[in-house]
């Protein structure tokens, strides 16, 4: 049997000694990184989120859901777990163009009373002097949802409530399917690996990739995918389909929103696929002002802000009716 060299030998010792403590490196840290996890998740509440208004779910892909009758600060839940009036019954009154929204905390309306929020106003406005059938608008919206969960949530309960038109409201956090909802996704999925977890975030940092731009780029077939899932479904059911594209209401100058080309790519997808879109961030521009007077965070828009959107809206998202110049629905 050949003899390896001294020199050799050397090498391979010393690569053999360089894995063994990266394993052991690697066993520590994810050891430690479990413990601190599973102590975190015995304290987790979110403020009172956990326990007031939310529940886990037993749909794998929700992970969490409003539990009926919940309450914590401005939000209420109807007896069906959303943010609607108990009045409201799976069945559709009669001459009545009933528009689902779906979406996250925006749509929701996280820090805004409920007849402010842009869904009540844009019902409103779309009602005003109007002659024939009324027009419904229904928010079921869960916050922290990304696409993926958006997606089953209106497949498992949003259809049962026979929509006419589903208006959904995209966030650019939607392509986001791990940090942005407030730590939420991981107290009811644990990362696969606390380490790579870790290396990925110091990576991001020393290359300055936004936070926008690494999820959009990481995640956007899924979630162009899914959207184009949920057309399929409803062009099927007969149910009309738009997307709202909600911009960041960041602090920067209008001609110079950081996140124009995502926008852009979003509108060239939604066009591609004749997908009917409008995108807030037209009517935000055309007022002048900079984006963070309309809003309180640099993603939730404030009285203000749902006053513009509603007010946009009421002549983007049109019933098919009046698409087609129709004076009653089928």
């Amino acid at each position: 049997m050949p003899q390896l060299g001294g020199g050799r030998r050397k090498v391979l010792v010393s690569l053999a000694s360089f894995f063994i403590a990266i394993a052991g490196f690697t066993v520590v840290y994810e050891s430690i990184a479990h413990i601190r996890y599973y102590h975190w998740k015995s304290t987790f509440d979110n403020q009172g989120w956990f326990g007031k208004i939310t529940t886990p779910s037993s749909n794998k892909i929700l992970m969490w859901e409003y539990r009926p009758y919940g309450a914590f600060k401005e939000i209420q839940t109807n007896r069906f777990g959303f943010r609607e009036s108990d009045q409201v019954t799976t069945n559709k009154p009669d001459r009545t163009y009933r528009i689902a929204f779906i979406g996250d905390s925006v749509t929701l309306g996280i820090g805004i009373q409920n007849h402010f929020i842009f869904v009540r106003l844009f019902e409103i406005s779309v009602n005003r002097d109007r002659v024939g059938p009324q027009v419904q608008a229904l928010n079921f919206s869960v916050d922290g949802y990304n696409t993926i969960q958006i997606s089953e949530m209106l497949r498992s309960k949003v259809l049962p409530f026979v929509p006419d038109k589903v208006v959904y409201v995209l966030c650019l956090n939607d392509f986001d399917f791990s940090e942005s909802s407030g730590r939420k996704i991981r107290y009811f999925k644990k990362p696969n690996s606390f380490l790579m977890e870790r290396l990925d975030q110091v990576q991001r940092r020393l290359l300055n990739v936004s936070y926008y731009h690494y999820h959009f780029d990481k995640n956007r077939e899924k979630v162009f995918r899914e959207i184009l899932s949920i057309k399929q479904l409803l062009d099927k059911k007969g149910i009309s389909f738009q997307v709202v594209i909600a911009p960041i209401l960041a602090d920067a100058p209008l001609n110079n929103y950081p996140l124009l080309t995502i926008h852009q790519t979003i509108r060239g997808f939604l066009k591609h696929h004749k997908i009917e879109s409008y995108d807030l961030l037209d009517c935000f521009q055309a007022r002048k002002q900079p984006l963070k007077a309309y809003a309180y965070d640099i993603w939730h828009p404030n009285e203000l802000g749902h006053r513009v959107i509603a007010s946009a809206l009421s002549r983007a998202v049109r019933p098919y009716h009046q698409i087609a110049d129709q004076t009653q629905i089928p």
